[in-house]
């Protein structure tokens, strides 16, 4: 949906957009955990560990990363409050000593993470707050077998004035080592405030507007205006498109299709906060010079 995200609802997903759009229930009376795992990880990082551990010394970075491989992320709701646990996030962008053609490929996760915690805080029955701490390892330049480590924040604000409607905005904070790392794909720079707004103009039909970067007036802060729509299709299938320019006025074009929405099917919990899908893919096509980049994303997520 072009990353207009800002003001739609979502489970992991936010913990890198909009943390008070972090739902997994809307339900105020409800207390329950959700646990997020991977059943591929855990026997990819077994045949590589060699990539995954390289150093002798035993860091609670190493703990988390391995507990990572199978558990993603960890969740609590008590009523009103919502506190989440996401980790081992590999950051998309690798040095180049770390690609390779590989399917599944572990070389450079080890220098290339992040773990996060998220709280979100539902104040009235339109507003929401909410905020993430991030754990930031990247490679050191010069040697990117060695990394060091930082600390991110962000800060969010989700209001839904009406039905059909909700407003987003956020506040991110980087290290200073780190100020364009989110800026490649995201389009997110440091000390920068993103604004999003998104509406249900039919039943299934959803349209929303993001404007990144504005507030903090510096070389970094490259406004831009992202474009996204969903249309949903007797609620099982979902299309999605979504456009923004660069500043360079490089195009961006982004295309994808959610199938087998599962709030229909498991409600135990109460609606969550947004469709939930189970199998997702996208695609984005960064029309640039002198090479243009293509991304694929691809989610399979089973409820239990």
């Amino acid at each position: 949906m072009g990353g207009a995200f800002t003001s739609i609802t979502d489970d992991v997903a936010s913990f890198d957009f909009n943390p008070a759009a972090y739902f997994l229930s809307e339900n105020e009376d409800s207390r329950h955990v959700h646990l997020f795992l991977n059943p591929v990880s855990p026997f990819v990082g077994g045949l590589n560990k060699n990539d995954l551990f390289i150093n002798d010394d035993l860091k609670a970075d190493d703990i988390l990363l391995s507990l990572s491989l199978l558990l993603k992320s960890i969740s609590f709701t008590l009523n009103r409050i919502q506190i989440g646990f996401l980790l081992g996030e590999e950051s998309l962008y690798l040095p180049d000593e770390f690609v390779n053609e590989k399917f599944f490929r572990t070389s450079g996760f080890q220098q290339n993470h992040h773990h996060s915690v998220i709280g979100r805080l539902k104040l009235a029955e339109k507003v929401s707050v909410g905020s993430t701490a991030s754990l930031m390892v990247e490679s050191t330049t010069g040697n990117v077998t060695e990394s060091f480590r930082e600390f991110g924040f962000s800060y969010g604000i989700l209001l839904k004035p009406e039905k059909g409607l909700s407003i987003g905005v956020f506040f991110v904070n980087l290290p200073d080592s780190l100020r364009r790392q989110r800026l490649p794909l995201d389009r997110i720079v440091d000390e920068s405030v993103n604004i999003g707004v998104s509406y249900e103009l039919f039943t299934e039909t959803l349209f929303s507007l993001d404007v990144r970067n504005l507030g903090e007036e510096t070389k970094d802060a490259v406004r831009e205006f992202h474009l996204g729509v969903e249309q949903v299709i007797l609620s099982q299938v979902a299309l999605r498109a979504g456009y923004f320019l660069k500043e360079n006025d490089e195009k961006v074009f982004s295309w994808g299709i959610g199938l087998f929405n599962g709030d229909q099917v498991f409600k135990r919990y109460g609606e969550t906060g947004g469709r939930n899908y189970y199998l997702n893919y996208a695609f984005v096509y960064e029309k640039s010079s002198p090479v243009s980049n293509r991304w694929h994303f691809l989610t399979l997520a089973l409820k239990i």
